[in-house]
């Protein structure tokens, strides 16, 4: 099993978020993260903007804004450019040994 890159932890929490998951544990476990991870994540991707904090009667919540949606949407259209991308290389390759 391969590592994440740090953008695609990013792209995890920011996608959680995005589906509906807003509370800190929700999200922790979603993106598959260790507590102190998520918290310093969570830091980064509100210093850019990304994600805000809300005060609520239960606790803390997150709650992805417009600038962190179309980051999600940006990086599900270039991943699934890159896997069409891959698949016609594959079919190539094949085309080619025969």
């Amino acid at each position: 099993m391969s590592r994440r890159s740090q953008m695609e932890i990013l792209i995890d929490i920011l996608k959680a978020i995005a589906e509906g998951k807003q509370r800190p544990t929700h999200i922790m476990y979603k993106a598959n993260l260790s507590w102190t991870r998520l918290k310093k994540q969570l830091n980064f991707l509100i210093r850019q903007g990304l994600v805000v904090a809300v005060e609520a009667e239960s606790g803390k919540i997150y709650k992805i804004t417009k600038r962190g949606l179309d980051i999600v949407h940006y990086f599900g259209k270039i991943k699934g450019e890159l896997q069409y991308y891959r698949k016609e290389s594959l079919a190539n390759q094949i085309y080619i040994r025969e």
